[in-house]
Parts: structure tokens; sequence; C-alpha cells
């Protein structure tokens, strides 16, 4: 699995040097919230990358490792029939770091915006997440909030079931960075 993610990310972000990369670790969580049930997951799981010189900014999961849902049948429909997990195993967003033009250099918190390319579902869509950074100069905390619309990204809910699944997911994701 680690080969993966070193090979998305050599992939997706080519030209960085050891020097100006950040890798991290952290955890992506989403909350869908319909008018006759209210379903949780969460991950352990995402990978990232930054680099504040170029502004670049990239993570991915794998969306089989969501656990939480209101029961084992749920998670397995989630995996099979709707994000379709063995065909299209990651999510990944990759993309540019705009905002704030200068880096502090001691510890401060940055507000700023990752714009890019947000993948789930083997569809790929382009998307503007707000990011918070807390800056240390041992580590970097990366947190946003977003939403994600299914039919963005081919996911069909049933009609028997519209009233228990969102159509828009809230999505929080946090990474911990280190040189």
């Amino acid at each position: 699995m680690r080969i993966f993610f070193f090979l998305v990310f050599t992939a997706v972000l080519p030209g960085m040097t050891e020097a100006q990369q950040w890798r991290g670790a952290g955890s992506v969580s989403f909350i869908s919230d319909a008018p006759l049930e209210k379903i949780t997951a969460s991950s352990e799981e995402l990978r990232g990358i930054i680099d504040m010189e170029k502004r670049t900014f990239a993570f991915t999961f794998p969306v089989s490792t969501f656990e939480g849902f209101n029961s084992p049948l749920q998670k397995e429909h989630f995996n099979e029939h709707y994000l379709e997990t063995k065909e299209f195993p990651n999510a990944t967003f990759t993309g540019v770091l705009i905002g704030t033009e200068e880096i502090c250099a001691g510890e401060c918190e940055l507000e700023m915006y990752a714009k890019g390319k947000m993948t789930i579902h083997g569809i790929t869509v382009l998307m503007t997440i707000p990011v918070r950074i807390e800056v240390k100069p041992s580590e970097w905390r990366a947190s946003g909030e977003f939403y994600v619309a299914l039919s963005d990204h081919g996911i069909g809910i049933p009609k028997i079931l519209e009233a228990k699944i969102a159509t828009e997911i809230a999505v929080s994701v946090a990474v911990m960075f280190k040189p």
C-alpha cells in the first residue's frame, strides 16, 4: 500500500525535491444527514503531501477503509453498490494552494484554499476546498471541510432510499505533515 501512495504522489506532483516536501497522514470522515437517517463513517488511512514553496497539495485514501455506518450491511452496500470500491478503490485530490502570499517563519495559522481535482468513484470534478493550516517548526496540520454531491461523481441513490441517504455528503479531512 505504501508503494501505491508513493507512486501516486510522485506521479501527481513531479519536480518536487525532498527538501520541499512535507508528507502526512491523517483522517477523513463523512456525514450523510438525510431526513430519515444519519450515517457517519471515517478512515484513518488518508495520506497527503504538501509543498508550500510550489503551493501544491494532494491526498489520497482507500475508500473501503471507512469504518462506522449504522450496520455491517450498510457498509457492505456502501462498498459494493454505491462507491464500487473494487472497481474504484481510491479517492484522491490534487491541486494548488491559493490565498496567503507569504508563509510565516514561526508558528501561525493560515486560511487558504486548495483548488484542484477531486476523483471519487472514477469521476474527476474541479473543487475549491477551504483549508486551515497550523504552522509549527516541526509539523503542519491541515484541515478542511467541504461537501460532495453524489450526482457529481455518478453515485446514484435508489428512489426507495432517497430519504435515508443525503444527496450532498459533508466531508472533513485532517492531515499532520512532517518534513
